[in-house]
């Protein structure tokens, strides 16, 4: 959903720097999406797997940041990306288990814009934000972009042979801005362009069709969309406003202005819109207004500076964690909290002791009262990051850690610990997994035997099994598995074992000491000190786990 008039002016791009990350883009693009020999030929051409639009995505959403850094058009105010990550995530949530991790993006743009990578990297133009008249209208949009990623409307392109219209785009594009003999594009800019001349009328009929469900499901009537098109509308019949030709292959305007209507009189709105998403888009739309006048993308927003009367009380604290005391020195960070509200480092300090503690959730919340306090540094975002990344919440973990990468320096060790992070979230080492009973004959279902969920006096063994995605496959043996039974305790940990290939495994002998031990059991694998899977299992009496399996828990 786009349409692009000259609404303001627009700031000049090196043709060299597009023409390089267009040129990129061209690299990956096929390279994503060939046939090795393994694909069944009658099928389709080419099949594009959930690992290749991922790829894919991830690489362009790389250059196209890139691209807009070096002509500061990247929105990196922590506001106003608050926002946009949270009306997309309150939609993204009501999808059911998705494979992509979606990210959200504003380019500094006063033209109408909106589009969407393969893998759920989703841009929006400021100008989209600043025009909305209502959260319902922002939310249409979003809808709408979110369903071309939950559609796989690129893979399906690819697969229908349509990629040759995109190459042919892109390459275009780049080779335009490289002669300098017409107005120069961004990058995002050329690769909606794009990527909206391949998407065919049933493409963008289908994600007009799926985003009305989104809405409904989210909280929104589906007709609350239509003031936007009808300012599409306008501008398309108002006179010296240059339409792009990919707008005459989305379905006309009228149509959809129409479908939207009566939609909402079938459709029943079964969500409920968070208040503090409401309040969350004016404000946002302020920041971006002060922004959009200033010509910045970011506006310091520190409220808390250190107190040096602050320094006996911290000094104090850290002489209780030398002396292994580590309750009174929370203990007393939290009276420095009360005492210096405006300093961040009692916060922060607490945040640290309380993750060494394994109080993840009181960890998160310290390390959040840090960076109200100091939004601008990168090691809160981080930490916080990290945080949300134990507990499970890869969504929060996604938006922090990216947070801190703006703000690191590019050629630091926390900025590629940063980026690591990230990578692992976007690609996930363990793409699929389970519990089994170790038992390799003849009707296993697993590479781990027979699937369990409930194990007993009677069993000798739990096995764990993990499908790894094809990043990590080398790295299969690196994986450690750690088990621990109901009290929290934990009782073994070793590497696991590389499966069948792409497969690992581990397994945890069952010894009647340990299979006594009934109730809920957790197992989790780690790579480099990271979560990358978690399950649980029951152990029960012999008689009780003989019974039908119960769904596994991740």
């Amino acid at each position: 959903m786009a349409t692009r008039g000259r609404l303001g002016p627009t700031r000049k791009v090196a043709p060299r720097a597009l023409s390089a990350a267009l040129a990129a883009l061209l690299v990956v693009l096929p390279a994503c999406v060939q046939n090795d020999g393994s694909r069944n030929p009658l099928r389709s051409v080419v099949e594009v797997g959930v690992e290749d639009e991922r790829q894919v995505g991830y690489q362009a959403d790389i250059e196209i940041q890139a691209s807009l850094r070096k002509i500061d058009r990247l929105i990196e105010d922590p506001l106003v990306l608050s926002f946009i990550h949270e009306l997309g995530q309150s939609m993204v949530a009501t999808l059911g288990d998705q494979p992509f991790t979606y990210r959200f993006r504003v380019i500094a743009d006063r033209q109408l814009n909106a589009f969407a990578l393969p893998g759920g990297a989703i841009y929006f133009n400021s100008g989209t934000i600043l025009s909305a008249a209502s959260l319902g209208e922002l939310a249409g949009v979003m809808a709408h972009e979110i369903a071309h990623v939950k559609g796989r409307h690129y893979a399906r392109m690819v697969e229908a042979a349509a990629i040759p219209s995109l190459l042919a785009q892109l390459g275009g594009i780049a080779a335009t801005a490289a002669t300098g003999k017409a107005e120069p594009l961004i990058v995002a800019q050329g690769v909606n362009v794009a990527l909206q001349l391949a998407y065919t009328r049933e493409y963008e009929a289908e994600a007009d069709t799926l985003a009305t469900a989104f809405m409904a499901r989210a909280g929104y009537r589906p007709d609350a969309v239509v003031p936007f098109f009808e300012r599409v509308l306008a501008e398309r019949e108002a006179p010296g406003i240059e339409i792009p030709p990919y707008l005459y292959s989305h379905p006309a305007v009228e149509s959809r202005i129409a479908t939207a209507r009566r939609r909402a009189e079938d459709v029943t709105v079964t969500g409920t819109v968070p208040p503090r998403l409401a309040r969350a888009f004016r404000i946002a739309q302020l920041r971006l207004g002060i922004l959009t006048q200033a010509r910045r993308t970011s506006v310091r927003l520190s409220r808390g500076q250190p107190e040096p009367r602050a320094e006996p009380a911290l000094a104090e604290a850290e002489k209780w964690v030398q002396q292994g005391e580590p309750e009174r020195a929370l203990d007393r960070l939290e009276a420095a909290i009360q005492e210096f509200p405006s300093d961040p480092r009692p916060c922060f300090r607490r945040g640290e002791l309380l993750e060494k503690a394994g109080r993840l959730h009181d960890a998160a919340a310290a390390f959040s009262c840090a960076l109200a306090l100091d939004p601008d540094v990168a090691l809160n975002y981080y930490r916080l990051g990290l945080v949300h990344m134990e507990l499970g919440d890869n969504i929060q973990a996604t938006f922090h850690l990216e947070q801190a990468a703006r703000r690191f320096e590019r050629t630091g060790t926390l900025r590629r610990r940063t980026d690591e992070a990230l990578a692992r979230l976007v690609f996930p080492v363990v793409i699929r997994g389970g519990l089994g009973d170790g038992d390799g004959a003849t009707g296993a279902d697993t590479p781990a035997g027979r699937s369990r969920e409930r194990f007993g006096d009677g069993d000798d063994q739990a096995m764990w099994w993990g499908w790894i995605g094809p990043r990590y496959a080398h790295r299969r043996n690196e994986i450690l598995v750690r088990w621990f039974d109901p009290s929290g305790q934990l009782v073994h940990e070793d590497k696991a074992e590389a499966l069948r290939r792409p497969t690992a495994g581990a397994k945890l002998a069952l010894s009647p000491d340990l299979a006594s031990r009934h109730g809920i059991w957790r197992v989790e694998a780690r790579l480099d000190d990271h979560p990358v899977d978690r399950r649980t299992f029951r152990m029960e009496p012999a008689d009780a786990a003989s019974q039908p399996a119960e769904p596994a828990t991740k």
